[in-house]
């Protein structure tokens, strides 16, 4: 499509670069872009019968004033790669003098038209994906799941492949400022095929929608794994340190890419997960998803009363209580690392968690299900403090 924005870069471009007036005519042979103001909006005759014919015309000074709205120069038509004539870009001058440019000229305005067509087919495509996957995570999207396979197949992706949600984000970049390069990088990675859905998303991260080969949890760790190595191939050092990978489970159906999205996101907005890892898989956090599925009458019920008696056995130390018995958890129990990690004196480990299991009158280590309400006492916690 030949519009007056492209023809006046064109103009612009030419000129610039050559030194001659450029007029460029769409296929109505009306002047659209030119170096001469007063010139735009005419109609150009001699251009009429460049685009009626698919033919290079030479206009003389004579020639010329026998003409509407036409100067001496050469006339040739702008023909896209399908073989359409989509107007004609004409130069003023001597025929003589021009002649040897023209092809130049022509060339280079069928040249910008195909870069500009590309991007507007980058964007078109781009912005069409936005919508879809806005879709594919709204409860209700208004259409049926055959209506949004047909909708992913004819934007060339197979909507029967499995897939599982990952978001991508970088500690310390909370908005979408240099995610748009990023994504560009991690689409070189040679693990990022075709089939994977990925988008910039407006809450500050990168969603991609990974295909699986296969769908057990421990083959959906190691496809992610791989896509991790391979995708931090390609970034630079700080980035490389500071990403992050939150991997939702696998949900089939179109309506699992929304309950998948729903993994990864509860993952990604959790306070509680270690900051030293970059690579989470929502069936690994099993207590945290059955955490976000309690009803707030249950955790107010069962959880709120044992954050009290902790208050009331800690007072301002709570948070170190807490912090400490997740870093325990974490580290199965381990003492030692736990005081590393916290640059803590193991006894005072030890102490803090003598007390909790005292205060609360549970044995997390010795007991699955102490073990379990620990964990979400522990989101509880932490949940009200983000709040």
């Amino acid at each position: 499509m030949l519009d007056s924005k492209t023809a006046q870069k064109i103009a612009d471009e030419v000129m610039n670069s050559l030194g001659y007036n450029i007029n460029v005519m769409n296929k109505n042979a009306i002047i659209i872009g030119s170096g001469i103001v007063e010139r735009i909006g005419t109609f150009h005759e001699t251009a009429m019968q460049t685009i009626r014919d698919c033919a290079i015309y030479e206009v003389t000074e004579e020639d010329a004033a026998k003409l509407q709205g036409v100067k001496a120069g050469i006339n040739m038509p702008i023909v896209s790669k399908d073989g359409k004539v989509l107007g004609a870009v004409g130069i003023t001058g001597k025929p003589d003098e021009v002649r040897n440019i023209g092809k130049l000229v022509k060339m280079t305005a069928e040249l910008i038209i195909e870069q500009e067509e590309s991007m507007n087919q980058f964007y078109r495509h781009r912005n069409d994906k936005e919508l879809f996957v806005t879709m594919l995570l709204s409860d209700s999207p208004g259409m049926s799941s055959e209506e949004m396979k047909r909708w992913g197949h004819r934007m060339g992706y197979d909507m029967e492949l499995p897939r599982a949600a990952c978001i991508i984000s970088i500690k310390g970049r909370p908005n979408t400022g240099g995610y748009e390069r990023l994504l560009d990088r991690i689409k070189r990675s040679k693990s990022h095929s075709k089939q994977d859905l990925s988008v910039v998303m407006s809450a500050g991260y990168i969603l991609v929608f990974k295909k699986l080969d296969q769908t057990e949890p421990w083959r959906i760790e190691q496809t992610l794994r791989d896509y991790q190595e391979h995708v931090l191939e390609h970034l630079d050092k700080d980035d490389q340190q500071a990403i992050r990978f939150f991997v939702g489970d696998y949900h089939a159906g179109i309506n699992g890419y929304r309950k998948s999205y729903e993994d990864a996101a509860a993952m990604y907005h959790s306070i509680s997960l270690p900051q030293d890892t970059a690579l989470f898989f929502s069936h690994r956090r099993l207590t945290e998803g059955f955490y976000n599925q309690m009803e707030t009458e249950a955790r107010e019920r069962v959880l709120d009363p044992y954050i009290r008696l902790l208050e009331d056995s800690f007072g301002k130390g709570v948070m170190d209580a807490v912090l400490t018995m997740k870093h325990l958890l974490e580290n199965g129990f381990r003492y030692e690392q736990t005081a590393n990690e916290m640059f803590l004196h193991k006894n005072t480990v030890i102490f803090r968690k003598k007390k909790v299991d005292q205060c609360l009158e549970i044995d997390p280590k010795g007991n699955m299900n102490d073990l379990l309400l620990m964990w979400l006492i522990i989101c509880r916690y932490l949940d009200q403090i983000k709040e």
